[in-house]
């Protein structure tokens, strides 16, 4: 779909509109700077991954019914319930998910931490704690949890910034060693393909780079490199296919499978980021 219509579909966040949001210098401490994003997971997870919105907390402005156990029609509405984040029980404490996907009969069944860093790159291991934490208590609980880490940071030169501690890239556009160190622990942390894998690692760890420009933002896709792991082209689709083996294989015919979507009236959106490296589709019924 052209940007033209996508103006007419504010509901439906995009990956632009979320990184144009961590551009405008909001406050980080409200978490009001990086909820955009969390709202085009979800988004995503519904549209792209075939997740019935009932399901997808924070809840999108979607509603669905059901025609056939792989087929559900898909409307659109105006306004999303204000629900921003769910509660998971943990093996040691309560954790609020970022996004997460609710199984009706199940329970968390797939969620994704979504976090950015836009300067202050040496605090980058007070992040590598969280994630391991967060990880590890989540799938003390749950070990079937299919969890995604997705980070954003901020392309900063250090001829751009005030303070060298706020860049993360040097002048020949390589990753300075706090970027550099950073990555090498998304790897470590990255790619649990079982159940009986260390719960300390993620099924999908996604590392994007983004950058303010004064023509708008966009990705710096130079890093990391596109065969890497943590490349975030594999990050929703690494999630979906681990959540079918896990919650769709055993039952090839049973609720739990990921939907197609059929139109209520209007025609659904697609075409989603044509212009930001890495577009989406809708997930239409056949």
């Amino acid at each position: 779909m052209k940007d033209a219509q996508m103006k007419e579909l504010p509901q439906v966040m995009s990956l632009a509109s979320g990184i144009k949001n961590l551009c405008a210098h909001l406050k980080t401490q409200s978490q009001e700077h990086i909820r955009p994003i969390h709202s085009y997971c979800a988004a995503r997870l519904v549209l792209e991954g075939g997740f019935p919105p009932e399901w997808v907390v924070p809840r999108q402005a979607f509603s669905s019914k059901k025609v056939t156990n792989s087929v559900y029609e898909l409307e659109l509405g105006s306004k999303a319930p204000k629900v921003s984040e769910h509660r998971v029980l943990g093996g040691i404490k309560y954790k609020d998910v970022d996004v997460t996907v609710l199984v009706p009969g199940l329970g968390p069944a797939l969620g994704i931490s979504g976090k950015s860093t836009g300067n202050a790159f040496r605090n980058l291991t007070n992040r590598m704690e969280e994630a391991l934490g967060e990880c590890t208590n989540i799938h003390l609980m749950y070990p079937g949890f299919v969890f995604g880490f997705l980070h954003l940071i901020k392309f900063s030169k250090e001829s751009e910034v005030g303070n060298v501690q706020d860049a993360s890239f040097d002048e020949r556009d390589q990753p300075l060693p706090a970027i550099r160190r950073y990555y090498e622990v998304l790897l470590a942390l990255a790619g649990r393909n079982t159940i009986t894998d260390p719960g300390m690692r993620y099924e999908a760890v996604g590392l994007l780079i983004y950058r303010c420009t004064p023509s708008g933002p966009n990705i710096w896709a130079a890093y990391p490199p596109k065969d890497s792991p943590v490349h975030f082209s594999n990050f929703f689709q690494r999630l979906y296919a681990l959540y079918d083996v896990r919650f769709g294989y055993p039952d090839p015919g049973g609720p739990n499978i990921r939907k197609g979507w059929r139109s209520k009236g209007e025609k659904l959106p697609s075409g989603f980021d044509q212009k930001m490296t890495f577009p989406w589709e809708t997930r239409l019924a056949d």
